[in-house]
């Protein structure tokens, strides 16, 4: 699937948070609160009998004596046993923990009652963004209740050409990513099991089904690009070490051909860092492969370009102080960059033989470009404004600019098109509009496919407002209710947020969602900073030695929804997923009064030795590192895990986590889980679940997802009716 989108490498980070992505808002946007209520103005609320919780009994963690020494400064870590996975005795206490989980939220009735609602509104067809090679079209649909997602193909006639649902029917096998060559006749994608991303390499021949080649392993987050004559493809391999902590210790880029022994492939770049992520895109015209080596997760990166004919390489950017994201069409490299201050990004193009490079799209004043991607030799770049999508369109040299009308307020998920292709396809939802893929054939935009879901989205009611922080800086949140919904501070929420990465929380559609809105419950998206909702000046804002204001713009969240009625802080719930579940984590210890009830999804929280496990170190130019002076100082201040307090009255909390996570170890969830439970001085449940196969999220099958949302929504309903 060669695709010339803009993906963020922050995505070998960050959870897909939605288990189905789309929604709708008002036709025509609300215009954001003037007037904030001031955080400290007080919720009436009605008294009434407290309720007496019996205390519960976790299972047994020892304590033990381990202290590290940080520049002086010692730090206890007594759960430092609970990192083994391979333990028998922490695989013993785990099990024990999801014992207790399950026999206590599988028994409450809201659980119950969230499982059957939300296998009556998950049952609908739901279309991946198509990928079109002539007259052949290409996509994933999950028909209904199936676990996995079924690759199809369209020439014509439909016709199912990967299903896996047949291959694995606990669907704990998953499709990470796949690739189609140019005309169609092949594509490699990416096989792995439990939810652990660890990809092997397939390649089928698309005519009739049959396996092509040996299967590669080691292809984690693999990027493909097939020659034009379909002869072989450049992919990236990454190769861990012996020790189950050397994760891609190995990378490289490496050139197949079809029919030789992949373990004798052309190596064509290896990783220059320890920390990088290497990436490959080829050229329409066979001739040129962009090379790109990110530091971290960053996305700021060292460009070459490689001559496949005299297999000369070009330097493109020779430092890692910018970032770049892009690929080559007709021998011209097209990127979208921060370079100069473009804190909104721009685009810009560069000659792969003199290495020249031009600007070709500014930087918007107060817009930012979100992904381009060019197609019937155009160029579609999606911008954000206030968070939600607006698309134009662009002629090749930047000219002839025009917008392309979005049904309503909403996010484009994703754009799939090729340069030469007559037509894009791209993915759009919102709260209240079910996932949507439109085609644009460089005039009109038509609606290809809509998902038929049982849901009143016409009674969805989505609200933006501003927020200020601490700081003043103010803070775009979405609230979305029924209609009718009374602001009398009595109201059980949700308030989501993520923060990091510069990953945007878009606007969407999902099950769990609209399930949670039907059973009166209301919703609010806190676009905090640290993602890249208004650029990199946003990111900025959240990262390293600034990001308590990632902290202190969601405890402001929380304050807000509670001064201003719409719920208060006994009914209000807090979610967050990878590093939102260091977010959550993080409000747990620094605002716990603010709220009820967390949910800590497959979290980082002990921000001292994150960088040591899995992938890790990619993330050190995010959060920086317990072994420079100045970091360990900060980080320690806000590290979850080593501020809890003895004898503190926590609030509940669900800290959730996959065995086979190969991004964020499990030893987060769990060492935090039992230091809660140790340190609490209230009776409200500290739970803990480790999901055995699954990993970061990635790839879960539909049933797991359902058990997981409705033990999450009862789990919530239940502490909030208390």
């Amino acid at each position: 699937m060669k695709k010339f989108i803009v993906i963020s490498l922050a995505l070998l980070f960050a959870i897909v948070s939605c288990s189905q992505k789309t929604a709708e808002a008002p036709t025509k946007k609300v215009a954001p609160v003037q007037k904030v209520a001031p955080v400290q103005k007080k919720v009436i609320e009605k008294k009434s009998a407290p309720v007496i919780r019996p205390k519960v009994v976790y299972p047994a963690a020892k304590r033990g004596e381990v202290v590290d020494t940080y520049f002086g400064t010692k730090v206890a870590d007594p759960y430092r046993w609970l990192e083994n996975n391979d333990d028998p005795e922490v695989k013993k206490w785990t099990a024990a923990q999801n014992k207790l989980t399950a026999q206590t939220i599988d028994a409450y009735p809201q659980t119950k009652k969230f499982a059957e609602d939300l296998k009556k509104i998950w049952n609908y067809d739901k279309m991946k963004v198509p990928v079109a090679r002539g007259e052949k079209l290409f996509y994933r649909m999950t028909k209904g209740l199936q676990n996995q997602p079924v690759l199809y193909i369209n020439d014509g006639k439909e016709r199912a050409l990967i299903d896996l649902n047949s291959i694995n029917k606990e669907g704990t096998t998953a499709m990470d990513w796949w690739y189609v060559s140019p005309k169609g006749n092949f594509i490699a994608y990416g096989l792995s099991e439990n939810g652990s991303e660890q990809s092997v390499l397939h390649i089928m021949k698309t005519a009739d089904g049959t396996a092509v080649d040996t299967p590669i392993s080691g292809c984690r987050y693999a990027s493909v690009g097939w020659m034009p004559d379909e002869s072989g493809f450049f992919y990236t391999r990454k190769l861990d070490g012996k020790d189950p902590k050397e994760i891609d210790v190995d990378q490289s880029i490496r050139f197949h051909k079809m029919g030789d022994n992949p373990e004798k492939d052309v190596i064509i770049q290896k990783a220059a860092l320890k920390e990088a992520i290497l990436v490959s895109t080829i050229g329409n015209e066979g001739k040129w492969l962009l090379l790109t080596e990110y530091k971290g997760s960053s996305g700021k990166a060292k460009l070459w370009v490689y001559d496949i004919v005299t297999k000369k390489t070009t330097i493109l950017v020779d430092n890692y102080d910018d970032i770049w994201e892009g690929g080559i069409y007709n021998g011209v490299v097209y990127l979208k960059t921060a370079k100069d201050g473009a804190l909104n990004w721009k685009i810009m193009t560069a000659n792969p033989k003199t290495a020249e490079m031009k600007e070709l799209i500014p930087a918007h004043e107060t817009d930012v470009i979100d992904s381009f991607v060019l197609s019937n030799n155009t160029i579609l770049v999606s911008y954000m404004h206030d968070v939600a999508s607006h698309l134009f369109s662009f002629a090749l040299d930047g000219s002839n600019k025009k917008e392309i009308e979005l049904p309503t307020l909403g996010s484009v998920h994703s754009v799939s098109g090729e340069g030469s292709e007559k037509e894009a396809f791209i993915s759009f939802s919102s709260y209240g509009y079910p996932p949507a893929i439109f085609k644009y054939d460089g005039t009109t935009l038509a609606k290809f496919w809509q998902a038929k879901v049982d849901v009143k989205t016409d009674d969805i009611v989505t609200t933006q407002v501003f927020v200020p922080s601490k700081d003043g800086t103010k803070v775009p949140m979405f609230i979305i209710h029924k209609k009718g919904v009374k602001r009398d501070g009595s109201n059980p929420m949700i308030l989501k947020g993520y923060g990091g990465f510069n990953v945007s929380y878009p606007l969407y559609f999902s099950s769990t969602n609209a399930v949670w809105i039907n059973s009166g419950g209301i919703l609010a998206i806190a676009n905090i900073r640290g993602g890249g909702e208004y650029g990199e000046k946003w990111h900025q804002a959240g990262m390293l030695l600034k990001k308590q204001n990632v902290f202190d713009d969601f405890g402001a969240a929380m304050s807000y929804l509670s001064a201003e009625k719409w719920t208060n802080p006994k009914k209000l719930a807090i979610w967050g997923g990878s590093n939102g579940g260091l977010l959550t984590g993080a409000m747990m210890v620094q605002f716990p009064e603010r709220f009820r009830v967390a949910l800590v999804a497959v979290p980082l929280l002990d921000m001292l030795r994150f960088h040591k496990f899995l992938i890790g170190r990619y993330w050190v130019s995010e959060y920086g590192s317990s072994e420079d002076e100045e970091q360990f100082n900060y980080i320690n201040k806000y590290s979850p895990y080593h501020n809890v307090k003895k004898g503190f009255k926590y609030p509940s909390a669900l800290l959730t986590a996959g065995e086979h996570d190969s991004r964020v170890h499990p030893l987060h969830a769990k060492k935090m889980a039992a230091e809660l439970q140790w340190a609490t001085g209230s009776t409200n449940p500290i739970l803990l679940w480790i999901e055995t196969k699954a990993g970061h999220g990635q790839g879960k099958s539909t049933d797991a997802r359902i058990l997981e949302a409705s033990r999450e929504l009862g789990f919530f309903l239940h502490e909030l009716s208390d």
